[in-house]
């Protein structure tokens, strides 16, 4: 079947270490075969997609991104800078990185063929999915950026970063094993990270938690992060609310030790480190300067005090 309109695919080549580029072949020789019409933007570094879309004055043929969950991060936020665009065009997504936690939250196809054949679908039936993503201020350069997964402080983000910096990430992701990056940077990160302040409020609850001796923050629009980790299990992308762990440093290295079992396991909540709390809006501060992400996109060490808020955004998913 012929599909009379065009397409404009966001494409980073280099995502999942290569992947991308291998799954945005096979998708293009099948838009060749089918007489699909398209075009199709290669990013041309870190920034590259959010900078096009930002720059962009944009058809209404429909926008699919390939590439990992930075991709879609860079995509998200370059489409809601634009204030040529309308801010609410709706997205579609076609995973190729080495985490995937957002297309393994919303369970979408691995196959690149069967992917698009599912978003078609849906932008021939007019069919769009409304999901959180989450606002964040920064309230010290009143920088705005978005996030669809999540936001991270701590030992998450520290993980992040070294996952991101390793050569063993870049072998693995030859095999597609990327997120075991993750676990393997969870012991490296463990020898430098401290304890740190943090006070996080519930603004729609009036309620809020202040310590000490914080060793990770995770706000979350989906159950995953770093590749497959559950930390959230509960969390929801249509509820309206982030979801947050606040994880204390544990007292010892063999009660550490316990806790990541327990969070690979699945059965974190039950430990008196662990504090799960739900909001729409939150503040956020820590006086230490520690490391940051959004979706796996990590900021340097800096201290944090953010403000953040859910808005619904219209996805073909």
């Amino acid at each position: 079947m012929t599909v009379k309109m065009a397409y404009s695919f966001l494409v980073n080549p280099i995502a999942g270490n290569g992947v991308a580029k291998q799954k945005w072949q096979k998708l293009q020789r099948y838009l060749n075969e089918q007489s699909i019409a398209y075009r199709v933007f290669y990013s041309d570094g870190p920034g590259g997609i959010e900078n096009k879309l930002f720059q962009s004055t944009l058809d209404q043929a429909p926008v699919i991104v390939i590439g990992g969950d930075g991709t879609l991060h860079e995509a998200l936020n370059g489409l809601l800078k634009n204030k040529a665009l309308n801010r609410t065009r709706p997205i579609a997504y076609i995973s190729a990185g080495s985490g995937n936690d957002f297309a393994r939250s919303h369970q979408l196809s691995d196959y690149p063929i069967q992917a698009f054949k599912r978003i078609n679908h849906q932008i021939e039936q007019n069919y769009v999915t409304l999901l959180d993503i989450g606002k964040c201020l920064d309230e010290q350069t009143s920088e705005i950026s978005y996030f669809v997964n999540n936001l991270g402080i701590g030992i998450d983000a520290t993980t992040v970063a070294f996952a991101n910096q390793s050569k063993i990430k870049q072998w693995l992701n030859r095999y597609h094993l990327g997120g075991f990056s993750y676990f393997l940077a969870i012991f490296q990160s463990l020898q430098q990270q401290d304890a740190f302040d943090a006070e996080v409020v519930l603004q729609d609850q009036k309620e809020s938690y202040c310590t000490n001796n914080a060793f990770l923050i995770t706000v979350s629009n989906q159950p995953y992060f770093g590749g497959g980790i559950k930390i959230l299990p509960d969390a929801s992308s249509v509820d309206g609310l982030f979801d947050i762990v606040l994880v204390d440093r544990p007292k010892s290295l063999g009660r550490l030790i316990w806790l990541i079992g327990a969070l690979l396991r699945g059965n974190h909540y039950r430990y008196s480190e662990v504090h799960h709390l739900k909001s729409a809006r939150i503040g956020l501060r820590s006086e230490i300067k520690e490391y940051s992400h959004l979706d796996g996109e990590v900021i340097p060490a800096r201290k944090n005090v953010l403000q953040l808020s859910t808005i619904k955004y219209p996805f073909y998913i």
